[in-house]
């Protein structure tokens, strides 16, 4: 048996422990109520905050089970430099995440966006914003709308997509003068790209890496892509337009320079990496980077990987991920250093948010017979807990995103019927959702 700590407290570390505990020992650290369910947790007696360094008593915890396989969930710990921090104390911890080097790949769009076009990584033209005025320079070299992003982590709140200069210089302004974000920081301005969108999600052990899935995100509130960006609605798995020659050109293209930029750059690698596609009338181009599994799209990859997932990380922990190379669910790519799980089954994720959502909302909302519901759920349905917390009568709404609901099957359409059937036995007054997700895949 393996023992693993996950640290964090959302959907997406909530999928992973369920996953991991259902034959694992599974530690939980910086969790939430319903993921302290599964996993006992580490930090009874320890305050953590997931978004600054680590400190002595904290790391002191997370270092009480030698022997576990520490995975990192969200991104602001590694940004903080958790991993520098436990890597100092402990050589040989085991740890599924990448050091604060590294973490630019997520922590600033720049340093991201430079490693792209230094190791010819497909992705659009961009320019560095330090002040306002440099704005009013830049937009003459880019065609309306405008695409703005905030330099650093911006809680999937970064980037807004605007129809003219006027608007598009107010949010810039908002970025560099730290009224939007908290502090004041850098933006950029990127070509804007059309296309449809998907994830790939890939494990890497140091030298070598698994594309562990492919998925498709919702980021709008509402039906039909209206209303604000969220940090996602919905999400599902594997994306049926996406052909085997497809896949041979993303390898080619775009996997292959990001693993030989990774290794020319000497930056050590080992945890998830999240790749944000494009399919552009040229071709594929990376949109962003995240140094974790993206949230939603993890609760629909992670179910379908299931009792694979413990071996991926065992392996991806130990820096052996070639050992997995002739197990029956892998197929090698086009060049030597990536392989493929093989896509064998569907998911879809539908996001149950607040009313108010992306806004703030109100939490301590009653989710009445959550518990029941959990219990009687199909076999290949989950029901993992966003934003919730355990009351004494049972739960209530704690966050934006408070529940994601998923099912998994044979394909993608069958899929998305088992979850909103399941969906329809919630009483979801307290929570909206999207009803298109996976319509016509």
């Amino acid at each position: 048996m393996t023992v693993f700590i996950i640290i964090g407290k959302g959907g997406r570390e909530h999928a992973l422990a369920t996953i991991l505990a259902r034959m694992h020992k599974v530690y939980s650290f910086g969790g939430s109520d319903a993921i302290r369910q599964v996993a006992e947790p580490l930090d009874s007696d320890v305050l953590v905050n997931l978004e600054n360094p680590l400190s002595d008593e904290a790391r002191d915890a997370l270092l009480s089970k030698p022997d576990a396989i520490i995975v990192f969930g969200p991104e602001q710990p590694m940004a903080a430099g958790w991993v520098d921090q436990i890597r100092l104390a402990a050589p040989a911890a085991q740890i599924l995440g990448p050091n604060q080097y590294a973490a630019q790949l997520e922590s600033s769009k720049w340093w991201a966006k430079d490693f792209m076009m230094r190791n010819a990584v497909p992705t659009g033209a961009a320019e560095r914003i330090k002040k306002v005025e440099d704005f009013d320079r830049f937009a003459l070299r880019f065609e309306p709308p405008y695409v703005i992003k905030a330099d650093g982590l911006a809680a999937g709140k970064g980037v807004a997509i605007l129809p003219d200069a006027a608007p598009a210089r107010d949010f810039v302004e908002g970025i560099v003068s730290g009224d939007l974000f908290g502090t004041p920081q850098t933006a950029l301005i990127e070509e804007y790209l059309e296309g449809p969108e998907l994830s790939i999600f890939l494990l890497l052990d140091g030298t070598r890496a698994v594309q562990i899935g492919m998925a498709r995100d919702y980021k709008r509130a509402y039906d039909g892509d209206e209303g604000p960006n969220t940090g996602g609605m919905g999400a599902f798995t594997p994306v049926p337009d996406i052909s085997a020659e497809d896949q041979e050109a993303i390898d080619h293209t775009v996997l292959r320079p990001i693993l030989h930029g990774l290794k020319s750059d000497g930056i050590f690698y080992r945890g998830f990496l999240y790749v944000g596609l494009m399919r552009t009338t040229r071709g594929f181009k990376v949109l962003e980077f995240n140094v974790r599994m993206g949230d939603p799209e993890a609760q629909a990859v992670l179910p379908v990987l299931g009792d694979r997932l413990p071996l991926l990380l065992e392996h991806a922990a130990a820096g052996r991920l070639v050992d997995l190379s002739s197990e029956p669910w892998m197929e090698e790519s086009a060049f030597d250093d990536l392989s493929r799980v093989r896509a064998d089954r569907a998911a879809v994720c539908v996001v149950l948010a607040s009313q108010g959502y992306p806004e703030p909302s109100p939490s301590g909302l009653p989710l009445a017979g959550l518990d029941g519901i959990s219990a009687d759920m199909p076999r290949d349905t989950f029901l993992f807990h966003a934003g919730t917390k355990r009351v004494p009568n049972g739960w209530e709404t704690n966050g934006g995103r408070v529940l994601n609901a998923v099912a998994i099957d044979d394909t993608v359409a069958t899929a998305r019927t088992h979850c909103y059937a399941a969906m329809e036995r919630m009483n979801c007054s307290m929570l909206r959702y999207r009803t298109d997700i996976a319509r016509r895949e």
